[in-house]
């Protein structure tokens, strides 16, 4: 079977500042600084679940605080 990557829509400013609000409450909560590694590794996961198709703000803030992820690239 082969796999098809669609082209993925560019994010949109709502979308860009939702991302930063959660980081931020992240790395204030957990004494991180914004350009860290693990901010990195939880911005990816956002971006991902967003992908996926969640974009409630409390919701993303707990996946990425309860560290659930998606899947490991």
């Amino acid at each position: 079977m082969i796999q098809i990557d669609w082209p993925k829509p560019m994010l949109q400013s709502k979308i860009t500042d939702l991302i930063d609000r959660v980081l931020r409450a992240w790395c204030a909560e957990h004494g991180h600084g914004f350009g860290s590694k693990e901010v990195r590794d939880k911005a990816r996961s956002l971006l991902q679940w967003i992908e996926f198709g969640v974009t409630d703000e409390c919701e993303l803030a707990d996946l990425i605080r309860d560290d659930v992820v998606l899947t490991r690239r």
